[in-house]
């Protein structure tokens, strides 16, 4: 039996963030996918948020993409997916959390307002805001491929999930064509082996 049990669901992209993370490591770990519209009767159980993903090591549970994930990174150290400096690695969570607290949130809205002549505008304006954010900032971080440099990070895999509307036409090109950087992170992510095993899933 796998020491590792996720929880999941293919679409959801947060769940999507600990499958990368996973695969990124090589790491072996059961999977258990759950229709988070018709959930189990027992998932409350295991699940104290109802929400997935969720992930059983040595019968141990951790719970919220983010957690789990810097969880796995600390556990199975290698490759490493974050930052060995402690300033760098705190500037990767700075990011970690506006990819949560504001560019997820961005992303939703305009998805709901899709079709609606009245609020598109406006979601799509702060859309657009936070991809020029994040332009400004990965320019700060370097030349790239990845976010922070020449080693894929666990800040890659926090936003990677959200691009795949924008990372496959037409969505492309709602990012601005000023945001080059980020543009051709887009490109360049979307060809990494964890991004399509997990797209496919989600498509």
């Amino acid at each position: 039996m796998a020491e590792l049990h996720l929880y999941s669901y293919q679409s959801c992209p947060f769940a999507r963030r600990t499958r990368m993370t996973l695969i990124e490591k090589g790491l072996d770990f059961a999977l258990t996918e759950i229709d988070v519209r018709n959930k189990p009767d027992n998932f409350n159980a295991i699940s104290p948020y109802g929400k997935v993903p969720v992930l059983l090591h040595n019968g141990e549970r951790i719970y919220e993409s983010a957690i789990i994930n810097q969880y796995l990174d600390e556990v199975f150290p290698q490759p490493p997916l974050m930052p060995a400096d402690p300033f760098h690695k705190a500037q990767a969570r700075i990011w970690m959390d506006y990819c949560d607290s504001r560019f997820s949130d961005a992303s939703w809205r305009y998805i709901r307002a899709t079709g609606d002549v009245e609020k598109l505008p406006q979601a799509l304006a702060e859309l657009e805001d936070c991809f020029r954010f994040v332009e400004t900032g990965m320019r700060e971080c370097g030349p790239g491929p990845y976010w922070l440099g020449d080693s894929i990070s666990l800040v890659d895999i926090q936003f990677m999930p959200f691009f795949q509307t924008y990372a496959q036409e037409p969505g492309f090109e709602l990012i601005p064509d000023d945001c080059t950087r980020l543009r051709a992170w887009v490109a360049f992510m979307r060809d990494r082996d964890s991004y399509m095993r997990t797209a496919a899933l989600a498509a």
